[in-house]
């Protein structure tokens, strides 16, 4: 607080509580969040004009033909070439992404969700199941894709990239 700054009280009778925002405190109704969805009930972080997507903000696409992705820099999302920087790791010849501290998790770098680590003693690869690494023996086995006929394992959506994984859809059918 400044010298001779001013504090007002909260303008709610018997209250002795600082204002917040519009003359009163958080008490009494002062928004101490004001990124919220102004829509009643809503609690979605708001983006433009005080709204949140699903209640009438717009968000920038990517201007790739067909792509409903949100755009990241460029006007274009991830998938078709926004130039978002990945640093590498400093350890010469690796090629991880840089977690914190200029290095990759596997040269260092504390995360903060502790991932449970393989049980091989100087594996530093994140265990699948039964306390191992897929290197180090953990089943794991890829789902098919879910049209009828198709062989291919499946990416995203439950189907290959033939049957859609790479689109946006909403429906399968096949190709």
């Amino acid at each position: 607080m400044k010298h001779g700054a001013i504090i007002k009280r909260c303008n709610t009778e018997g209250c002795d509580n600082f204002v917040v925002q519009g003359g009163v405190c958080i008490t009494h109704g002062a928004n101490v969040n004001p990124r919220l969805c102004k829509a009643e009930g809503c609690q979605s972080q708001a983006r433009n004009g005080g709204v949140c997507i699903k209640h009438g903000a717009k968000v920038k696409r990517c201007s790739y033909n067909g792509c409903t992705n949100q755009s990241q820099k460029g006007g274009l999302c991830k998938k078709h070439g926004a130039d978002v920087k990945h640093y590498l790791c400093s350890i010469e010849g690796c090629q991880s992404h840089v977690v914190q501290g200029g290095v990759c998790r596997k040269h260092g770098a504390e995360v903060t969700y502790n991932p449970k680590l393989c049980s091989e003693e100087g594996c530093t690869n994140q265990a699948k199941n039964q306390g191992v690494c897929i290197k180090h023996g953990a089943s794991w086995t890829k789902k098919k894709c879910g049209v009828d006929g198709c062989a291919k394992f499946a990416q995203t959506g439950g189907v290959c990239k033939k049957h859609g994984a790479s689109k946006n859809v909403r429906s399968v059918e096949a190709v």
